[in-house]
């Protein structure tokens, strides 16, 4: 029995060129697509804490991976008006300046951030957070009536708990250790302001939230006091993702120093101060973005790409396709951006839906145009004529599917890259 050749075995629908190249076109943009989504995939970060049972002979250990530290990379500018204090005359310096500056070292806990909300932005946290500061510090602080947990506060706090009157509720006294320096340690708890906000990369967003601690001293300006970060020993705890929508990724430590563009009344430029930062960072989950969101957007847009191979007598139900998809795309936008603030800026997926609005009004119009060439060519006496205006639709029919994957991929990776 005779083989029959390879090309006999392919589907007569996929021999057409235009129907392989437009197969070809589909796989390239879903592969894409999925490599773009692995490459943005970010793991959720593990906590240090461990549970251990202590109720039983054979103890077990549940150990998590531990978490690398990172160093955040805030670029603060400094106005060109302000110069350093160092090219003042010595004259005019405070006396204080002219010594080494007071240091505190700070350390920070955070045991769970919950109840994260982009709109205002804000974010509710508790933790812990501990002071490490030697005698010259102190002697400042008796001098002048002052308390540690007192002096250094949250510069981004919003609010409190209804039942404390302070962001820090104390767990111990102030001891004194044994190389010399002083210890308090205390709770805190609170909703603190986001700062830094972006989601142009939305739904692949990434959110930092910050506390911010900074003397509350006007005196204790950066060639006064430096807070030193207490890196060690900081970190997040097992609760830290209890947010629904938000991964943790890790978390920063560093301190600053703040330019201020005032000089608080001192008739001197303006001041800085020290400042310490500690950032958790949070991303949403990009595979859960990816189906919720892009999937179902890409199903609709596939009722474009399908509707010209309706039988071209279908006209009516192809010119109410592409009504119906953006309709559709309205209310899938509209549900999508009720999870974000009013932005002054296009995100990603709105490029995405700006794009498919774009390809949708094309259908549209080739549905109109179409419908117009097909009526007039069926009017047409000579079969020949006929038969050749009929085989250009059909070409146009054909073809047009690549067209709008090609288009689609292409522009969606240009919003991607220059967002």
């Amino acid at each position: 029995m005779k083989r029959r050749p390879f090309s006999s075995r392919i589907p007569k629908t996929f021999r057409k060129p235009w129907n392989a190249s437009t197969l070809v076109m589909a796989i390239v943009a879903i592969g894409l697509m999925l490599m773009a989504v692995v490459s943005i995939h970010t793991e959720p970060s593990r906590t240090g804490d461990y549970l251990e049972i202590t109720n039983s002979k054979q103890q077990a250990l549940f150990l998590k991976n531990k978490q690398e530290l990172g160093l955040l990379q805030r670029k603060i500018q400094k106005p060109e008006a302000s110069k350093p204090e160092a090219s003042k005359p010595e004259a005019s310096k405070p006396e204080a300046a002219q010594t080494k500056p007071m240091k505190v070292k700070v350390g920070i806990y955070a045991t769970n951030n919950f109840e994260i909300d982009p709109n205002t932005p804000s974010f509710k946290s508790i933790g812990y957070v501990w002071f490490k500061w030697r005698d010259d510090l102190q002697d400042y602080l008796t001098a002048n009536n002052l308390e540690i947990w007192k002096v250094m506060a949250p510069i981004n706090l919003l609010d409190i708990p209804e039942s404390s009157d302070s962001v820090f509720t104390l767990t111990s006294k102030p001891m004194r250790m044994e190389d010399g320096d002083w210890y308090v340690t205390a709770s805190y708890s609170g909703t603190f302001y986001i700062d830094d906000t972006d989601f142009r990369h939305h739904p692949f967003a990434r959110l930092n939230l910050p506390i911010m601690i900074e003397a509350e001293d006007i005196l204790l300006n950066y060639d006064r006091l430096r807070i030193e970060p207490d890196l060690p020993s900081s970190g997040i705890g097992q609760f830290i993702n209890t947010s629904v929508e938000w991964v943790n990724t890790g978390w920063m430590l560093n301190s600053y120093r703040h330019q201020y563009d005032s000089d608080f009344g001192f008739g001197e430029e303006a001041s800085s101060y020290s400042q310490l930062v500690f950032d958790t960072k949070y991303a949403t989950n990009t595979w859960t973005s990816f189906w919720k969101i892009l999937v179902p957007v890409s199903i609709v847009m596939a009722m474009i790409v399908g509707a010209t191979k309706l039988d071209p007598v279908h006209y009516d139900v192809r010119l109410t396709m592409p009504v119906t998809v953006l309709l559709t795309l309205v209310f899938l936008q509209q549900g999508h951006d009720g999870d974000l603030p009013r932005l002054s800026y296009l995100t990603f997926l709105d490029e995405v839906y700006l794009v498919c609005y774009i390809l949708t009004l094309g259908s549209f119009c080739l549905m109109l145009w179409a419908c117009r060439r097909y009526y007039y060519a069926i009017a047409i006496e000579d079969k020949d004529r006929r038969e050749l205006e009929l085989r250009r639709l059909d070409k146009s029919d054909d073809y047009w599917p690549t067209y709008v994957i090609s288009a689609a991929t292409i522009s969606i990776a240009i919003c991607w890259f220059t967002i």
